[in-house]
């Protein structure tokens, strides 16, 4: 899980450079790098599979991963979801529609990030059903094609967020929840590993090679996390962290 690729930024923003490294690293291991609604297919498809599959998501929808993301994507020919937050379409930092039509166009999977980036969880059923409706139907309008992929903002997910992803007419939904995806995955509570400004190339490698020491301490600092999360709230939490946007 990707968000902006800048020169400097929060935890969560890596730079260029260091995106180039990656995407030769899973391109000289000779990784299969796709999107999540091309994972769900083979989930739903099985057949043997001789190489690691990685799937690549940009959450938030920064003109920054059409800019410096895309060029890498399309030297080695790796699939990717983008998953966009509505709001910022056409605004300074947000994509502009002709990024997402091109992004579709050259076989990027588009999904919903919903429309404002509100930790779903908050939000009564009203509220929830605009955020994951509204937001779909405006990226079809975009790329004339079905939006079936959802990521949570925070990676906030319940039971009752689950139903309405699904009457909302998604196929998947992506979460922050630091665990890989088998074939016997729920496609409705989709690990991810958000890739962060610390990590080297080294701790990379490990990461997506599903190193057991790595993972281990990895999902046992997150579970920490999201203790404190759960006591706190969402909104004391990220106004400690100074950070909006996940």
């Amino acid at each position: 899980m990707y968000h902006n690729i800048l020169p400097e930024g929060d935890p969560y923003t890596i730079t260029k450079e260091m995106f180039r490294k990656q995407m030769a690293l899973l391109g000289e291991l000779d990784y299969s790098c796709i999107a999540v609604n091309e994972f769900a297919e083979r989930v739903q498809n099985p057949s043997k599979q001789a190489k690691i599959t990685v799937c690549l998501t940009f959450d938030d929808g920064y003109a920054n991963n059409f800019k410096y993301c895309l060029p890498e994507l399309e030297k080695y020919e790796f699939g990717a979801t983008f998953f966009v937050t509505t709001c910022l379409i056409d605004s300074k930092i947000g994509f502009s529609e002709n990024q997402i039509r091109s992004l579709s166009d050259k076989g990027m999977e588009i999904g919903s990030h919903t429309v404002n980036h509100v930790f779903l969880s908050n939000l009564p059923d009203e509220k929830l059903y605009y955020e994951l409706e509204e937001s779909r139907r405006q990226l079809e309008v975009i790329i004339h094609k079905p939006v079936t992929s959802l990521s949570l903002p925070g990676g906030r997910g319940n039971k009752r967020i689950v139903e309405a992803a699904q009457k909302a007419g998604y196929k998947t939904l992506c979460t922050s929840m630091y665990h890989t995806n088998n074939p016997d995955s729920n496609l409705f509570s989709l690990g991810r590993v958000p890739i962060k400004r610390k990590y080297t190339l080294e701790l990379f490698q490990k990461i997506v090679s599903l190193d057991p020491s790595v993972w281990k301490s990895m999902k046992f600092r997150q579970d920490i996390k999201f203790f404190i999360q759960r006591i706190l709230g969402n909104k004391l939490y990220h106004s400690i962290w100074e950070m909006k946007y996940e």
